[in-house]
C-alpha cells in the first residue's frame, strides 16, 4: 500500500486495519468525552482502511503506544509488530525518526574500516544516553532518547591512538 493515497489519507493494508482495530477496542473502553469522540472517528476511519489527515496523529500515537510498551509482540507476535513499525514509519513521526537514522548512518560511514579503539556509553540523565565511538582518525557521539538516535557530535583528523 502507498502511504498516502489522494487528498493526505493513509491507507491502511487489510493487517494494519485488523491489528488496529483490535487496539482500539482495548483503549475505547477507558475513554470518556472528546477523547473518546477522536478515537471512535478513528476507528470509524480505520474501518473503511483510509485515516485523514487530521486523524494521523491519533493513530501514530496508538501504534507507538503498542509498540514501545511490548503489547504488539506480545499480542500478535513478531509479525504483527513487523506491521505495525511498517505502519509507523508511514506517519509523520515514523517518517522523521527514519530521517534522524539516516543521518546517523551516514555519520557512521566516516568509521567504515578504521580500527576502533574505544566505545563507551555514557548517562546524561534518565532516558538520555551517549554512545562515544574512538577510531584511528575519527571521533563520533550518538545521543540516545526515548524514540529517537540523534548525531551529537564527529570529529575527523587528529591523531590520539588508544588511550
Amino acid at each position: 500500500m502507498t502511504a498516502e493515497a489522494e487528498g493526505g489519507v493513509l491507507v491502511l493494508s487489510p493487517e494494519e486495519q485488523e491489528l488496529v482495530s483490535q487496539e482500539l477496542r482495548a483503549l475505547l473502553p477507558a475513554l470518556s468525552g472528546p477523547r473518546e469522540e477522536g478515537y471512535r472517528s478513528l476507528a470509524e476511519a480505520v474501518s473503511r482502511q483510509e485515516v485523514p489527515r487530521d486523524l494521523v496523529p491519533l493513530l501514530e500515537g496508538l501504534v507507538a503506544m503498542a509498540l514501545e510498551t511490548g503489547r504488539a509482540r506480545r499480542l500478535y507476535t513478531a509479525e504483527g509488530e513487523r506491521v505495525l513499525t511498517d505502519l509507523f514509519r508511514r506517519t509523520p513521526g515514523g517518517r522523521e525518526l527514519s530521517r534522524h537514522l539516516e543521518e546517523v548512518n551516514k555519520a557512521l560511514a566516516v568509521l567504515s574500516g578504521r580500527t576502533l579503539w574505544g566505545v563507551r556509553v555514557a548517562m546524561r540523565t534518565l532516558g538520555h544516553f551517549t554512545i562515544s565511538l574512538e577510531t584511528e582518525g575519527a571521533s563520533l557521539t550518538l545521543a540516545v532518547r526515548p524514540g529517537v538516535v540523534t548525531l551529537e557530535s564527529v570529529a575527523i583528523g587528529g591523531g590520539g591512538g588508544p588511550g
